[in-house]
């Protein structure tokens, strides 16, 4: 009960003690505390939002022309003028060859004469004699059609004739030549059996102890190529065996004697390359030269059958070869007679088609003439003739183009050319010195330069007259950049919309071009639209929470202003940037 009583004897000093205590944890609470962050905002505008670009404008004059050939090359043909001489508008300074350009206004005014007599045949309607000639058309066509369809039938009929003549000679010869085919049948199979019994001497020799004990001291593996070759021989003789059980037409056994031929000479090969292998081992205990002796002539006695076998194929080869040639010159002759009539067929079937669609253009024309010109055609040819006049006037623009005129009267200062010469459609020809209103010419940067287009006006408050703005219009823009104090920029000339006697040529002054105006649109300072990835985002403040919102931004303004074209509606609150 210590603290109790303390507590009783010092009440101001444990009130005190208690307030401290409580200031402290709020202190150190407040301290712990993450800061608040203080935001610079801006109110979301909706109103009228202007894009310009900038430049320091000089004054200049079109005293002094450049003057080239319109976007046109060539040969100068003539020069009208020389230095000192006082010209007027329009007059023709020099000109370049224009022979093709000159014809090609010659072939577009020849156009424009068929057109428009097109034109006028087709108002006045067809005549009785163009009638007669369409009917005369379409006998034409009908007739050529029915000879094509006669021709057909007659093509029909000769292939019909020829491919019964082939089956009759196919008959004939299998009957004639039945007893010649069993016969090769038989042959074959016969020889075949020498091939086979060849090919079993070459296994058996090959088995032979002597000889693998000679081998495998002398030349161990030599044979196996052997039997890689008499393995090869031996499936051709087994195929060819089973072919021989299903020949039935001479042709089919004249192609199975010469694979015959080939298997037979093809197991003498093998016979060969097993007597050079038996002739080249050495004698062993066992392999003895009298052994040998006895093998190659085993083997050569093997060789001489298969020969003597092939030699009997050659001959029945032959027999048949023989017995069967004037059947092979008569189905030739038969078969050729088919391919030709398949011929005459489809040319006949293709030239039906072709006189079919031509009678029908042709019975089409003539209810077209019958019927005479519809308003739709008339309007047509009309058509075609404003067509071939619009031709005509673009040749004549580019015939044009190989002249040049004085824009402006004046007097020649220099001639760069002469005839003969080639001139590039970017040199200047001439130069003349005449009387023109005073121009502006400004130079702005690579970002600036694609907003700015022909006709855009503006104004510009030159420093000899300040507090004065006066109009201005954009007429050229340089394709190509100069370098200006190092820094590549284009080249811009102004007209100024009224004239003004004041100037004088060099003065310069701040210039500023209207590139682009939105009337009622929303709009945010540009700090405030942040990228995040391929979109476009602004943090809105709500109930002192920032919300990330994804918009479509637009034009940017002249003060850094950018358009929000969704996203906003205009009123909100923006963040431009976190403290």
């Amino acid at each position: 009960m210590v603290l109790p009583s303390f507590i009783a004897r010092h009440k101001i000093v444990w009130s005190i003690a208690v307030i401290v205590l409580l200031l402290a944890g709020t202190g150190i609470a407040m301290l712990a505390a993450p800061a608040k962050p203080q935001y610079v905002t801006a109110p979301v505008v909706k109103g009228d939002l202007q894009q310009t670009v900038e430049a320091v404008g000089t004054v200049t004059s079109e005293h002094d022309l450049e003057l080239k050939f319109p976007s046109v090359s060539g040969i100068v043909q003539s020069v009208a003028v020389t230095e000192g001489d006082t010209v007027v508008a329009g007059q023709v300074l020099a000109n370049l060859r224009s022979g093709n350009v000159g014809a090609g206004v010659a072939v577009q005014a020849a156009n424009l004469q068929s057109a428009q007599a097109d034109l006028q045949k087709m108002e006045a309607g067809s005549r009785p004699e163009d009638i007669a000639i369409a009917e005369a058309q379409v006998a034409n066509k009908r007739a050529s059609l029915q000879v094509a369809i006669s021709s057909l039938e007659s093509a029909k009929q000769n292939l019909t004739e020829a491919q019964d003549q082939l089956r009759t000679l196919q008959q004939e010869s299998d009957i004639t030549l039945g007893g010649q085919v069993d016969t090769a049948r038989s042959t074959v199979s016969t020889q075949l059996i020498t091939a086979d019994t060849a090919l079993s001497t070459i296994d058996d020799m090959l088995s032979k102890t002597v000889v693998q004990d000679a081998l495998v001291k002398d030349h161990p593996g030599a044979d196996a190529q052997v039997r890689t070759v008499r393995d090869a021989a031996q499936a051709v003789v087994n195929t060819l065996r089973s072919q021989a059980t299903t020949v039935q037409k001479y042709q089919e056994a004249l192609q199975l004697m010469q694979k015959t031929q080939s298997a037979l000479l093809q197991t003498g090969d093998v016979l060969s390359q097993l007597f050079s292998l038996i002739d080249g081992l050495p004698e062993t205990a066992y392999f003895t030269s009298a052994l040998r002796e006895e093998y190659k002539g085993t083997i050569s006695a093997q060789r001489s059958l298969v020969q003597a076998a092939a030699g009997t194929v050659t001959t029945a080869y032959g027999n048949l070869q023989s017995a069967s040639a004037t059947y092979d010159t008569r189905i030739a002759t038969a078969q050729s007679a088919i391919t030709t009539n398949e011929g005459v067929k489809q040319k006949a079937e293709a030239d039906i088609l072709t006189y079919q669609t031509a009678l029908q253009t042709e019975e089409a024309n003539l209810a077209l003439k019958r019927a005479g010109s519809r308003p739709e055609d008339i309007d047509s040819a009309r058509a075609r003739v404003r067509q071939a006049a619009a031709g005509l006037a673009q040749a004549q623009a580019s015939y044009s183009d190989t002249i040049l005129r004085a824009p402006v009267a004046g007097t020649i200062t220099h001639v760069y050319v002469k005839p003969g010469e080639a001139v590039p459609a970017t040199t200047a020809a001439i130069t003349l010195l005449g009387d023109s209103p005073f121009r502006l010419e400004m130079f702005v940067s690579e970002v600036d330069v694609p907003k700015l287009v022909r006709s855009q006006s503006g104004s510009i408050e030159l420093d000899a007259f300040p507090g004065v703005n006066y109009k201005i219009r954009v007429s050229e823009i340089d394709t190509s950049p100069q370098l200006v104090d190092g820094v590549s920029k284009y080249r811009v000339k102004l007209d100024f919309v009224h004239e003004h006697d004041e100037f004088k040529i060099g003065m310069t002054g701040d210039a500023t071009v209207i590139t682009g105006e939105r009337k009622d649109t929303v709009y945010v300072p540009g700090r405030a639209v942040l990228t995040k990835g391929d979109s476009k985002v602004v943090r809105v403040l709500q109930d002192e929470k920032v919300v990330e919102t994804t918009v479509t931004v637009g034009m940017e303004g002249q003060s850094g202003d950018v358009e929000i074209l969704s996203g906003l509606q205009g009123g909100e609150t923006v963040v431009v940037l976190e403290k």
